[in-house]
């Protein structure tokens, strides 16, 4: 039997196997190479044409999924940083115009400080691993300023991780900001927004979104059997911004004529420019489409894009309700349609959602905005009781609702849900809502992990705030604070603050 001779890989066909591969395939080149690889004469035809193509078409899908994930979660890392804007331009709406500038500055420094800071240890302490693959479950131990990310092939890097992550710590960052707003100094700011960028977010990030970490769920032996459910980074966030705003807003006081001599409460104080806060709640609901749908992780497959699909349904959902919500109790309460109201309660619904938003169903998205928009009423008007002066009501809404969203997840996440994301761990229980038929251990490790990161916060801006105030550096003098912090500390003078002379009377002419 004639022989015709392959391309070099070590085998031939005969003219009768070349003809029938190329009857299948289609093309002589194709055929040939499919005859230089492969057996023919004992494999058959059919079955080297079918190792052939699951194996030209095997790294191909691979590839293709990595590249469809990768630009997903890229994509998501972008409309997450978006959320900056939204953080400034909600905080630049809520203070007097006269220190504008000063709180841009700080939102902006919050991402360009926070850069270098999450680069050089941030990263490392969060998702960090060894030379041999491993971390403790408490800390990251490697890859700081990105040394071994850089020497990763191109299919196991993770660039994209580190630059998703990286917006995530910014927005915990940025939370404070608003909540000391018009009288913190600049220089404990910096401060704060190192030490929370390098050390604090991350280590928090570490136990409850790596598979080494002590709280995850993705843990081989998670807390109780279950580990504490954290989608989208209602606790590790919110509550961490929220957490560290409290101890921030006690520490600083409240601002010069804010409240009273007899505790009341001066009014003037808030909503000072409607447009920008309704423009940065705008921005933020939209940069909420990262920050939860993205929180995902991927999307390619069946399952991956149900998920991203249901968190952001449940995300968009408790939006509308928050907003709708907080309108009506606040016009029950005030008799006003207040606008303010219905822009808070749409951030509200959106952090309240954030814990779960891809383990609930829908509705229980809108049921969690309102209570959501119920616990933010509430601890604003505590906050205000106690005389804790929260420009924008970050603890509120950052640390009421985070929480509450949280403990929400303990209740009502669903099976199918649970197991769609975290998948099936032989050594967890029933770890999904106790109202779906849950054993409750899903509850009680939210509630560790809840209280440990607020713990684990505290430890930290309890000393740092109070040494701060101890040094006589944690707030501006009483004197700058009144003339306004543009003004005092950077020479800038807004426009509709400039001072007016009286126009000299005219001579009238008869």
């Amino acid at each position: 039997m004639p022989l015709v001779p392959g391309v070099g890989e070590g085998f031939e066909c005969s003219v009768a196997d070349l003809t029938g591969v190329r009857e299948l395939v289609g093309d002589y080149r194709t055929a040939e190479v499919i005859c230089s690889r492969f057996d023919v004469a004992k494999e058959g035809v059919q079955t080297a044409v079918i190792k052939y193509l699951a194996k030209s078409a095997g790294p191909s899908i691979l590839e293709t999924n990595h590249s469809m994930n990768t630009e997903f979660l890229l994509f998501s890392g972008f409309l997450v940083f978006l959320m900056q804007a939204g953080f400034a331009m909600l905080c630049a709406g809520h203070i007097r115009v006269k220190n504008n500038m000063n709180i841009l500055l700080k939102n902006l420094l919050d991402c360009a400080v926070g850069t270098m800071a999450w680069f050089l240890l941030g990263n490392g302490f969060a998702f960090g691993e060894n030379s041999k693959g491993y971390a403790n479950p408490f800390i990251g131990v490697g890859d700081f300023a990105l040394s071994n990310t850089t020497t990763n092939t191109r299919s196991d890097s993770s660039w994209h991780l580190f630059f998703f992550h990286w917006a995530f710590s910014a927005a915990a960052a940025t939370i404070v900001a608003g909540a000391v707003a018009e009288r913190v100094a600049f220089e404990c700011y910096m401060g704060y927004t190192c030490l929370m960028t390098s050390f604090v977010y991350p280590v928090a990030v570490h136990w409850v979104w790596t598979k080494w970490g002590w709280l995850s769920p993705f843990n081989a032996t998670p807390l109780f059997g279950s580990g504490a459910i954290d989608f989208a980074g209602g606790i590790l966030v919110h509550c961490v911004g929220g957490t560290a705003s409290l101890i921030g807003a006690y520490f600083c006081g409240p601002r010069i004529g804010r409240f009273g001599v007899n505790g009341e409460v001066n009014r003037d104080y808030r909503e000072t420019n409607g447009n920008l806060v309704v423009l940065g709640t705008f921005l933020l609901w939209f940069g909420w489409y990262g920050f939860n749908p993205g929180s995902a992780g991927s999307i390619a497959g069946y399952t991956s894009a149900a998920v991203v699909s249901r968190a952001a349904v449940a995300t968009t959902l408790a939006a509308g309700t928050g907003g709708v919500a907080c309108l009506i109790i606040s016009f029950i309460i005030n008799r006003r349609w207040d606008v303010m109201q219905l822009c808070n309660g749409v951030l509200c619904g959106l952090v309240a959602v954030t814990p779960g938003c891809g383990v609930i169903d829908p509705w229980a998205g809108m049921l969690v905005a309102i209570l959501g928009a119920l616990v933010f009423l509430g601890a604003d008007a505590l906050m205000l009781k106690v005389q804790l002066d929260d420009v924008v009501a970050a603890v509120p809404m950052h640390l009421g609702c985070g929480a509450m969203g949280t403990l929400f997840v303990g209740l009502f996440a669903r099976e199918e849900f649970v197991k769609d994301f975290y998948g099936v761990n032989p050594s967890a229980g029933r770890r999904w809502g106790a109202f779906f038929g849950g054993d409750g251990k899903l509850l009680a490790a939210q509630i560790v992990a809840l209280l440990v990161v607020m713990l684990w916060v505290a430890l930290f801006f309890l000393p740092y705030f109070w040494a701060m105030r101890r040094a006589g550096l944690i707030r501006v003098p009483m004197e700058q604070e009144l003339a306004g912090l543009d003004a005092s500390k950077y020479g800038v003078i807004t426009t509709n603050e400039l001072p007016t002379m009286p126009k000299p009377r005219q001579k009238v002419y008869m």
